[in-house]
């Protein structure tokens, strides 16, 4: 009888950890631990597209505007800009919490594989392909406030 009530007890506090576990979302779980899970280029991507699609689904423009500032910004050729918003979107698809919350997950590699320079050019995309939101109040303003405060201390 003690056998069996151990083995559940062990079942309760596995199946426990395993919740908690997953609701971790981490930027390496969302990419499957891809190597590019660390490429400050699909962080950005993501980052753009949440922004992109705060209010509604990104459109063709919105597509083209992100694709080029990956180009014009990151020094990337339209094949892998492409290439960054398809593995971007799939990232910012699998992480939650609100915009906030979302653009601070994404944010690791950028923290860690940017110079000062290239942090204040992500901020720029950000703010650029939030358009007219970035200066609205609301989520997308306290979001693109609150990652900038966080790039310009490191």
């Amino acid at each position: 009888m003690s056998v069996v009530l151990g083995a559940l007890l062990l079942l309760v506090g596995a199946a426990i950890a395993y919740h908690l576990i997953e609701r971790m979302p981490r930027l390496a779980q969302a990419v499957g631990g891809s190597p590019r899970q660390s490429d400050p280029r699909v962080a950005v991507a993501a980052m753009m597209y949440a922004v992109a699609t705060e209010h509604g689904p990104l459109t063709a423009e919105q597509e083209r505007q992100i694709e080029q500032l990956l180009c014009s910004r990151m020094g990337i050729d339209p094949a892998a800009a492409r290439a960054c918003l398809a593995d971007g979107r799939r990232v910012a698809n699998r992480v939650h919490g609100d915009l906030n919350s979302r653009l601070h997950q994404l944010l690791g590699p950028v923290e860690h594989g940017c110079s000062r320079r290239e942090k204040q050019d992500v901020i720029e995309m950000l703010q650029s392909i939030a358009g007219p939101l970035a200066k609205r109040l609301g989520p997308v303003r306290e979001g693109l406030g609150r990652v900038s405060a966080t790039l310009k201390q490191g």
